[in-house]
């Protein structure tokens, strides 16, 4: 995890593409956000990119690949698993079968998207400021 890296964002909804860019612009101003619309894109992304991801923050429901299938995938891949990237849900409606699914492939958090932007933004910020603060594996260099 690098605190400046990318936040990769994957979600099928441009509206919410729209109205989260600014907020997490606004969040990590020195991370870029990238975003993917659905699962294979991200995975394929991650598969092949020399960048450390500072965080991926995912919708549950997506088209061809669920959040939770490309939860699996990485956790599948060793090389993926390795890399140790804080995996958040940020998804709307709930379903306690999905979170419990969901814990049981070790993400790192589930939020519910709220109604308002502010309410978004305080979720998000709490998000950013946890991860920009905690001790994580990948937060190390080869040299530390």
């Amino acid at each position: 995890m690098e605190v400046n890296g990318p936040i990769i964002f994957i979600d099928d909804d441009e509206d919410d593409q729209l109205l989260l860019t600014p907020i997490l612009h606004e969040l990590a101003p020195d991370s870029t956000i990238r975003f993917f619309s659905d699962g294979e894109a991200a995975i394929d992304y991650l598969r092949t990119t020399e960048e450390r991801p500072f965080l991926i923050i995912s919708e549950v429901s997506l088209h061809r690949m669920t959040g939770i299938e490309l939860r699996r995938q990485i956790e599948d891949d060793p090389q993926l698993r390795k890399r140790a990237i804080p995996f958040i849900f940020f998804t709307h409606p709930i379903y306690r079968r999905q979170v419990e699914e969901a814990y049981n492939l070790t993400i790192q958090g589930y939020f519910e998207k709220k109604e308002s932007i502010a309410e978004i933004r305080t979720q998000l910020s709490a998000i950013v400021n946890y991860w920009s603060s905690c001790l994580h594996p990948n937060r190390f260099t080869e040299d530390d």
